[in-house]
């Protein structure tokens, strides 16, 4: 073993409570259920493990350990196996006279304390959401359970506090669906951020902009998810009527005769989902632990969505109609891509021609090469924007480089390499001043010769003097 690989494993006391830290209160709790007297009434974190079946709750307490442990866990592993073979990847595809900077850069980020902070972050947030999914058990009253009625908010009920007093039972009914979106908004996300990390894992991505990235989603999720449940009601009216209607009919039912109560309809319990005591529950609720999943999955895709509408409605405002250009516009560009690239700060055309290949190598799972190809790419739809899939579909030439390459060539067989561009460009005659100042500049940015090639039989006639 190296002396970088020693180094890896030399990590100060205070890392590793990270593992530590989690593991001691879920054992507590575990040993807690175990052991400790069942009659006791605490004001503490120890009331939860008397909550549940002890060997439930136990369960959910290994469930609970793996969830919040697997975020640690994956970036020493990355740290142990994986830094290496990214450094090597590297050295192969960089050029040579930026190979000691990669191994400079590869030897600082393959030490923990490179995670330190964004370990410690997601790890809490994960940490609180789990309890909530799998420890918190809500009650109407303090026995037994956590009374969420009493420690609501205003983020968690908004304007139907003001049921609290009125409506003890719809408050409790709004209470219930507040927290089922915000925790299945939760799940969703923690189920995106395990595939996130996992991806990147292998692809040699891991860093700490996944772990804060992940972490961010979380909270970014469970908030969205909360925010729909305000408007579930509105969008998906309720199936049964008001506890007040159905009070009402079965008080004027019971003051019937009992000639025409005698024979109630046979599937009069089961019509609306009702149970013995008369409640029911909407059948569309169902999907509200269905679309804060998807919220929680798909955050960005939601908000995305959301800014399309809004840029759709203002459209028509007056203002300036710059608009940056997208990463979709470069060849070989997914999705996945483009989130990633957003996430070191790339997240539109006019950024990224101006980024680092070397650089975002490093920094990210992406070859060096094909870095370079999107970045110059990249370049050319700067200059060219709107026009770029035409200039593409016409000429075939994709990037700078290959733009470049073609005048180059031109030049030294003494052909204007512009106006062969403009003749297979121009089907508009009234475009073909346009094209040739626009690709005119790109030769001149390109800092290739723009002075007209030499027409050799020309030259020769003048210098014998011939007219």
């Amino acid at each position: 073993m190296d002396q970088s690989e020693g180094n890896k494993w030399d990590m100060p006391w205070y890392d590793w409570l990270v593992f530590l830290v989690p593991t001691f209160l879920i054992v507590g709790l575990g040993l807690e259920s175990a052991l400790g007297p069942k009659d006791v009434e605490y004001r503490d974190f120890r009331a939860v493990a008397h909550w549940f079946d002890p060997v439930f709750f136990q369960y959910n307490l290994i469930m609970a350990l793996l969830a919040v442990l697997v975020v640690p866990s994956l970036a020493l592993t990355y740290i142990q196996n994986m830094t290496n073979r990214k450094e090597r990847q590297l050295q192969r595809e960089v050029p040579a006279a930026r190979r000691g900077e990669i191994r400079r850069r590869m030897g600082h980020r393959a030490s923990f304390s490179t995670y330190r902070g964004s370990v410690w972050l997601t790890t809490t947030v994960v940490l609180l959401g789990i309890c909530i999914l799998l420890l918190f058990k809500p009650v109407s009253s303090a026995d037994g359970g956590v009374d969420f009625s009493l420690g609501a908010n205003m983020l968690t009920m908004g304007p139907f506090t003001e049921l609290f007093g009125k409506n003890p039972e719809a408050y409790y009914s709004h209470l219930v669906r507040n927290l089922t979106a915000f925790q299945y908004g939760f799940l969703g996300a923690y189920i995106y951020f395990i595939g996130s990390v996992t991806r990147a894992y292998f692809t040699l991505d891991l860093t700490s902009h996944t772990f804060v990235d992940g972490a961010i989603r979380m909270i970014v999720a469970s908030i969205l998810a909360l925010v729909l449940s305000f408007v579930f009601n509105f969008t998906f009216p309720e199936d049964s009527p008001p506890a007040a209607a159905r009070v009402a009919t079965s008080t004027s039912d019971a003051a019937k005769p009992s000639s025409t109560a005698e024979t109630p309809p046979a599937n009069e319990d089961s019509k609306d989902g009702a149970d013995e005591t008369g409640s029911t529950i909407p059948a569309s609720l169902s999907l509200l632990p269905v679309l804060s999943f998807f919220f929680g999955f798909y955050p960005k895709r939601a908000a995305l969505a959301i800014e399309r509408v809004v840029l759709k409605v203002m459209r028509n405002i007056p203002g300036d109609n710059y608009r940056a250009l997208p990463l979709s516009m470069l060849a070989g560009m997914s999705y996945a891509h483009e989130l990633r690239l957003e996430r070191e700060g790339y997240d539109n055309i006019e950024n990224l021609c101006n980024a680092d290949a070397v650089d975002l190598a490093v920094r990210t799972c992406f070859t060096y090469n094909q870095l370079r190809q999107w970045i110059d790419q990249a370049w050319l739809v700067a200059h060219l924007r709107e026009d770029y899939p035409e200039f593409v579909r016409r000429t075939g030439i994709t990037s700078s480089d290959e733009l470049h390459h073609f005048l180059s060539t031109c030049q030294s067989a003494q052909v204007d390499g512009v106006e062969q561009l403009v003749a297979g460009l121009s089907i508009d005659p009234a475009a073909t001043p346009s094209w040739k100042v626009k690709l005119t500049a790109l030769k001149i940015l390109l800092d290739i010769d723009t002075a007209p090639p030499r027409n050799t039989a020309d030259s020769d006639t003048k210098e014998h003097g011939l007219d």
